[in-house]
């Protein structure tokens, strides 16, 4: 193949990616808003919650949680 042709090929699979990812974003921010609306309804308090969790090169970072149980 040519260097063209997979350059074209890497492109449209980085456009591809991107448009997938977004669309599927906007689905699931629905649900998301269905358990944080009750969540809220159903117990005092934020939503969400900010876990600890351990990351590449034992590096702490935050991440967000429902508070469900």
């Amino acid at each position: 193949m040519h260097a063209k042709t997979l350059r074209r090929k890497k492109i449209m699979k980085k456009d591809f990616d991107f448009v997938v990812a977004a669309v599927l974003q906007v689905l699931s921010l629905i649900p998301m808003l269905l358990v944080a609306f009750g969540v809220r309804a159903t117990s005092k308090g934020p939503a969400l919650y900010w876990s600890d969790r351990v990351g590449r090169g034992n590096v702490i970072f935050k991440m967000p949680k429902f508070r469900t149980m």
